[in-house]
């Protein structure tokens, strides 16, 4: 199977079968089930598994007891109407409580005639086998029954007892022909055939046929030898690409070897070099004392290693091979120069309806100096981002990205530092894409994070100005992760800014470029909803209780940092006694607007009309903190005015009894709802309080 089919089977295989036994009724625990899994083999293991399900109690509410019974507590006629229904006497009837009231029930313990092996045989079998999902899988019968690759053997047993399931799992298949008590080694080290008789042998009787089943043992086995090998030539390995995790999955019985290259191809870029080792062939570069790279890689093989001195030459001429197209690549590019490659974006299409290339770095260039006005950055951290914005995409049409796509960003950087470009123009241009993977790294510079958000809001409006969204798992942009990335780069760097202003400024960008853009007026909200989701989803990562996320939302506020910030204080202040006197307050105030039909939105209030002090007194409480909360939050102390906030409880209490805020003069009455309204509206500048009500109850302080 490939890696990504293991890896899918590793996570999903003792979810599926802690399942599929708790639906049977069988009791398994998570830390009795152990799978292991190989590229040949998904091994799932339940120790300690009960011989029979365990007994469900069955219950039937009826009548209310008082109804079921008389004073006496004699069964009535509908008492033993009820339980002549179900089949037992009306002595069997139980009373419980049930929303507040008594009701007689009728309780059974289920049936617990098959036994677990046979639930095993004719169930949980064919719900595990057919319950993977991964990504891409084949047919190879008639049958609907898919998987990664052609399944070859299955072995199915009970303590030491060889199962057949009963019929076949899915007609047409040919899968029942394949159950038996026999596995197989490894494909050319090991036995075709290996009977397992008792199967706490299993792990111990693969390892003499050199198959490695725990994931756990092949990894460490791959470290230990990545290590030494790296020794023996006073060198450490690394892996920036992660391959390890891949190659734990393409070996059952994995060894480490080194090969070497021509020192005189140090000459590339190290991150270049890198690539060519790890993008297709997954090798391990070297590293010098110092860091630098060594004219060596370490591989892994699946195979005999007294065979690697064959594997190694062959691994070295592919190596070369692919560093000699990557030379060429390079000095392809060096001779055109960076302004050349500018250039030639005129005549490459970022997309058929958003224009070329270079249409987008136009965008990126003004889209950078809108951002920078929003944020306050002048001075040469403006210049450095408006510079980068304009060489954004120049190395998209060299030679070297055409061939490495990984290295897009990384090449600009070098050929603008060949170029005599300023080295923090360098860094954005390398930091433009990040972070490139969920939790990946972060712009570390202002010029390069600016550059970096432009390049993700540019993305975000293009495709929702095209009607391109994501949907359900596609999500072709990669607009989830730019927007999360967003996220986490404004949190970083504390860029405190109007989100829609930035997304109306892209929009109007593509509307002055006359694209082909949907007419929806919608566009803006919808994508800031769309950011805003993310930031949800990281504070909930973060333990915070989502509707605590959906309250900091309600506010209204614009800026994505304020609304963590918000977020996070809120989750802070409900813990607080005061959070009760706010809650209430804004309780009583959206209730009474609510029953009026009043519009949220502010609305005059002529002081005049005031008849009761309670009037005057609401009023003068909401004129005076409302400046106070605002300058508090303009300053992200939101906990301090959250505590402010919750003070206008009393005021509010004394004018809901003093005040008949539904008075019958239709002038009184409006006069009074704007400023229920008004204090209302006051309240929810820090969040709902009624959402907030609604998540699960924090520990008091």
């Amino acid at each position: 199977m490939p890696a990504a089919a293991c890896r899918a089977a590793v996570q999903q295989a003792p979810i599926l079968a802690e399942a599929s036994f708790k639906k049977h009724l069988i009791k398994v625990e998570k830390d009795q089930i152990k799978a292991w899994i190989t590229p040949r083999r998904i091994a799932i293991f339940i120790s300690q598994v009960p011989v029979k399900p365990e007994p469900q109690e069955v219950v039937k509410r009826g009548p209310r007891a008082d109804i079921a019974f008389d004073k006496s507590g004699e069964p009535t006629k509908a008492g033993k109407g009820f339980a002549k229904a179900n089949g037992v006497p009306a002595g069997a009837l139980e009373i419980r409580e049930h929303q507040g009231q008594q009701f007689v029930f009728v309780v059974k313990k289920s049936s617990t005639e098959k036994t677990t092996k046979a639930i095993i045989q004719s169930d949980i079998c064919l719900e595990l086998l057919s319950g993977f999902s991964f990504e891409k899988t084949m047919g190879w019968t008639k049958s609907k029954f898919r998987f990664p690759r052609p399944v070859r053997w299955i072995m199915l047993k009970f303590g030491d007892e060889d199962l057949t399931p009963d019929g076949d799992l899915f007609p047409g298949s040919g899968l029942r022909g394949l159950f038996g008590h026999t596995t197989r080694g490894h494909r050319f080290l090991g036995k075709r055939e290996i009977s397992i008789e008792k199967i706490d042998d299993y792990k111990s009787i693969l390892a003499n046929n050199f198959v490695l089943v725990d994931p756990g043992e092949r990894r460490q086995v791959i470290l230990d030898g990545l290590a030494h090998e790296a020794a023996k030539v006073g060198a450490t390995f690394s892996d920036p690409g992660g391959k390890l995790d891949e190659v734990v999955y393409l070996a059952e019985y994995p060894s480490v070897h080194a090969g070497v290259f021509s020192a005189k191809h140090l000459r590339l870029p190290a991150k270049a070099l890198v690539t060519a080792m790890q993008s297709h062939q997954r090798y391990f570069p070297l590293l010098a004392d110092d860091g630098s790279l060594k004219a060596g890689f370490l591989y892994v093989i699946n195979g005999d290693p007294a065979c690697a001195g064959g594997i190694t030459g062959g691994n070295e001429r592919v190596l070369e091979g692919r560093i000699e197209d990557a030379e060429f690549s390079f000095d392809k590019d060096l001779a055109a120069g960076i302004e050349a490659m500018a250039a030639g974006l005129e005549d490459v299409v970022f997309h058929r309806r958003l224009g070329s290339l270079a249409d987008k770095s136009r965008r990126l260039w003004s889209l950078a100096e809108a951002f920078s006005d929003l944020v306050d950055l002048f001075g040469p951290g403006r210049k450095t981002a408006a510079t980068a914005a304009r060489l954004a995409k120049t190395d998209l049409v060299s030679t070297m990205v055409q061939e490495f796509t990984d290295l897009q960003g990384y090449m600009g950087s070098v050929y603008a530092r060949l170029e005599g470009y300023p080295e923090d123009v360098c860094q954005a241009l390398e930091e433009q894409y990040m972070p490139t993977v969920a939790g990946g790294e972060l712009p570390a510079s202002v010029p390069g994070a600016v550059l970096a958000i432009c390049d993700k809001v540019d993305n975000i409006i293009g495709a929702f100005s095209v009607d391109e969204l994501p949907s359900g798992s596609s999500d072709p942009y990669g607009l989830r992760r730019a927007a999360a990335g967003l996220v986490e780069i404004v949190g970083k760097f504390n860029f405190d800014f109007d989100l829609t202003a930035l997304l109306e400024a892209s929009h109007l960008l593509f509307v002055d470029q006359k694209a082909d853009l949907v007419t929806d007026g919608g566009i803006i909200s919808r994508a800031f909803d769309f950011v805003c989701e993310r930031f949800q989803r990281r504070l909930v990562e973060d333990g915070l209780p989502v509707e605590v996320a959906e309250a900091a939302r309600a506010s209204g506020s614009k800026s994505v940092l304020a609304l963590i910030s918000l977020a996070r204080a809120i989750d802070e202040f409900r813990s607080w006694p005061a959070f009760d006197d706010l809650h209430t307050a804004y309780f009583r105030l959206t209730k009474i607007a609510a029953k009026a039909g009043a519009r949220f939105e502010p609305g005059q209030i002529d002081q005049s009309l005031f008849e009761a002090a309670a009037e005057g007194e609401l009023f003068q409480m909401v004129d005076s903190l409302l400046p106070r909360i605002e300058a508090l939050s303009a300053e992200r102390k939101f906990k301090e005015a959250l505590e402010l906030a919750a003070a206008v409880r009393p005021v509010a209490d004394h004018f809901f009894d003093e005040v008949l805020v539904m008075a019958e003069d239709e002038q009184l009455r409006n006069n009074r709802l704007a400023l229920v309204v008004k204090a209302a509206l006051m309240l929810r500048s820090l969040g709902d309080p009624m959402l907030v009500a609604a998540a699960p109850a924090p520990q008091r302080l």
